[in-house]
């Protein structure tokens, strides 16, 4: 596989004293005390406080922090997640099937969801106890605590169009698996970029959610302890929270009974929020820095970028190289892949979007045999792959779970190959088309570039960057395209390495005959704020292929 990372040294950021408002429109101020404290959402070592778990970029694998020794470990959940390459997006599960032992959820980019239970930080033996499938429908799943007051672990998921449904935990696996049937809790909640469960921020043991928009504003939501309303009329908590990529539930930090938060800048310094009761935080203090070099952070808000973190790019004697993204905008040192001069020939190449459910690019290969990956597995028989013009894959278009992969023609009509199988790796089916007389001279594969959770295409033509939103359709996976801007004919390349920034939208880079790099950051915004100024981050790119 493609992806490659290596650790870089830690970074810190100095903002401006003040530069976040954090006190909410009508605070409503409710102390906490010992006998009124929700439980921790992952206590593995029995202190009475969350333990902190993160991914690193390196390796791709799990660490535990534990709160009463201040040590940390490595951590592995289920067989699967031995060599570092699943994409998962973690959940903390407290008794969800009858045992006080704090387990754990795991959600694949295909869907799959499965509960772990979690005996030791350092198990290496450890299977599901549960697994239920469908959960791609929705682009945020997240375990707040408990919001009905019931002493069980809820989920909250929610749909591409902003739909909010709440699973409210059974305490058992059996009969049903470990939620009831789900129940739908609000409308409009595609505005928000960041959805965090907090647990009980208030101090009154039912957990809270904070929101915040592409625009900065971040919003207090108070649980009510209702399994049909849930929450109160939100609270504004304030702007200017857009300077951070990631914002963390990380429940007590200070041992007062209420759940605090986690905040992680561009550049990856970490920044504390003490609740400061009624949905109030007080000033930020400094937390530690090298947030650069984590992947995914137990409780983080982001919607999750699956796929691809990294370029794949050839010099002029036929020598790849890999860089893979940190989470602050730049990459990690290359390294070479594969034998010197090995890629002097690429016809038929493509670099695209994982083709199974781990998470690093796939190489595909089109001959008159068919398509192949670059593990050796056939993708499809079919020799069509070899006439395209372009083939690309950017995820899942048709909201089925599964990779599908879309072909170009010389005469501009689109074809989608609809994955048929996720068995590990992905299979793609005959062509259907879904598109005539595209003026392209670049498809690019950009993952999710909205924010939405859908994979989104981007096209050049003419010097015209355009965005082509994903829609989930099978039939119209894509929405009229939207221009975004023009002067892009200035690079020679222009492409796709996915989330470089760690906020889990996708992002571009832009490259000048020159080999200067420019990073295109996506912001959540639409039309020409798709994307942020260019910010120049390397130079010496003199490469003959990147991808």
């Amino acid at each position: 596989m493609l992806h490659t990372r290596s650790l870089a040294a830690c970074a810190t950021l100095a903002l401006g004293v003040g530069l976040l408002s954090v006190v909410p429109t009508s605070p409503t101020a409710e102390a906490a005390t010992t006998a009124t404290r929700a439980k921790p959402r992952f206590d593995r070592d029995g202190d009475g406080r969350s333990d902190r778990v993160y991914r690193s970029v390196t390796t791709g694998k799990l660490t535990i922090s534990l709160s009463k020794t201040g040590t940390s470990a490595p951590f592995t959940i289920g067989a699967d997640d031995f060599n570092g390459t699943v994409s998962q997006e973690i959940l903390s599960a407290d008794n969800l099937w009858g045992t006080d032992a704090p387990d754990m959820l795991t959600l694949l980019s295909d869907g799959t969801l499965q509960l772990h239970s979690t005996k030791s930080p350092t198990a290496t033996d450890i299977v599901p106890v549960w697994q239920g499938n469908g959960w791609h429908i929705y682009n945020k799943v997240l375990a707040p605590g408990d919001l009905t007051k019931d002493g069980r672990q809820d989920l909250l998921a929610r749909t591409p169009s902003g739909t909010l449904y709440l699973y409210a935990g059974r305490g058992s696996v059996s009969n049903g698996g470990p939620f009831k049937t789900r129940v739908k809790v609000g409308e409009g909640w595609q505005a928000y970029d960041q959805l965090v469960g907090t647990n009980d921020v208030d101090g009154d043991t039912i957990a809270d959610v904070v929101a915040r928009t592409p625009g900065g504003d971040l919003y207090f939501y108070k649980g009510t302890g209702s399994a049909t309303v849930p929450f109160r009329t939100r609270v504004k908590i304030g702007g200017g929270w857009n300077v951070y990529n990631q914002i963390i539930g990380a429940d007590d930090l200070n041992g007062d009974g209420r759940a605090d938060l986690l905040a992680r800048t561009h550049s990856g310094a970490f920044y504390k929020y003490l609740s400061a009761g009624g949905g109030r935080f007080a000033t930020r203090t400094y937390y530690g820095g090298g947030g650069q070099n984590l992947s995914y952070y137990l409780g983080q808000g982001g919607v999750p970028a699956y796929g691809k973190h990294g370029l794949f790019v050839v010099d002029s004697a036929g020598t790849a190289f890999t860089y893979g993204t940190l989470a602050n905008g730049t990459f990690a040192a290359r390294k070479q892949f594969g034998a010197a001069g090995e890629y002097a020939f690429r016809s038929g190449m493509s670099i695209v979007h994982a083709m199974n459910t781990n998470d690093r690019a796939t190489m595909l290969k089109a001959s008159n045999a068919g398509l192949w990956g670059d593990d050796g597995h056939m993708v499809s028989s079919s020799p069509v792959f070899r006439d395209y013009y372009a083939r690309i894959s950017i995820g899942d278009v048709t909201g089925d779970g599964k990779t599908d992969v879309i072909g170009l023609d010389a005469w501009g009509a689109v074809f989608l190959h609809p994955g048929v199988k996720y068995e590990n790796p992905t299979r793609v089916g005959a062509a259907v088309k879904i598109g005539t007389g595209w003026q392209v001279d670049k498809l690019i594969g950009a993952g999710d570039v909205t924010g939405d959770g859908r994979s989104d295409l981007v096209s050049l033509h003419d010097g015209r960057l355009y965005v082509h939103p994903g829609t989930g359709s099978a039939t119209a996976p894509f929405a009229a395209r939207v221009l975004i801007g023009t002067g892009w004919d200035g690079y020679e390349h222009v492409v796709a390495p996915g989330d470089v920034n760690g906020d889990g939208r996708a992002d571009l880079v832009a490259v000048t005959w020159g080999g200067d790099v420019f990073r295109h950051t996506a912001t959540g915004l639409r039309g020409t704020s798709t994307f942020t100024p260019r910010v120049r981050i390397a130079t010496g790119w003199n490469y003959e292929y990147i991808s």
